[in-house]
């Protein structure tokens, strides 16, 4: 039975695998995109940011392999469709705009 603990660690997995996605795809067909590090962030940056939110996943997943069963995934997957679906829509906006920017 998974623990609260490895829920919320599943649910970042799903966070940072589905944030590498467009960092990655972006910075990889030599489009800018918005980084930590700047609105308009070159390729190399969002390909080397996809990369490091896509280790993030793996590494926690990997330390918490034993955990891995049903409901962990689950988590995993609702939290990243829960954020891929609010990227669609942020990106969707005619200007999107960060709070920070």
């Amino acid at each position: 039975m998974a623990t609260l603990g490895s829920l919320v660690v599943f649910a970042l997995v799903g966070l940072f695998a589905v944030n590498a996605i467009p960092h990655f795809v972006r910075g990889i067909t030599g489009q800018r995109h918005m980084t930590p590090f700047g609105s308009q962030s070159s390729a190399v940056v969002n390909v080397l940011w996809g990369g490091a939110n896509a280790a993030v996943a793996g590494v926690l997943a990997w330390a918490f392999r034993d955990a891995i069963d049903a409901s962990t995934l689950a988590v995993a997957f609702v939290a990243g469709m829960g954020l891929a679906v609010g990227l669609a829509s942020f990106w969707s906006r005619s200007d999107p705009t960060l709070p920070w920017e």
